[in-house]
């Protein structure tokens, strides 16, 4: 019971830690982007975002290689 505990821990901290490595400093992640726009246009403000910023290369690498372990972890 507690390794199964402790492996989604682990699984969800790795999904969480390729979240920030792949989204841009100063930007919100991707889940929280529609509710973002959503209430922007709630307000009647505009709803886009300005100027589109990448995340590295070597990031989301990282990003990508750290999802691939979170599922390895959770097949286990």
């Amino acid at each position: 019971m507690v390794l199964q505990v402790a492996r989604l821990v682990a699984v969800v901290a790795l999904l969480v830690g390729a979240a920030m490595l792949a989204t841009p400093r100063g930007r919100l992640p991707l889940a929280l982007r529609g509710v973002w726009r959503i209430m922007r246009k709630d307000r009647g403000e505009s709803a886009a975002q300005p100027g589109e910023v990448h995340a590295s290369a070597l990031r989301r690498l990282l990003a990508f290689l750290m999802v691939v372990a979170a599922a390895a972890l959770a097949l286990l």
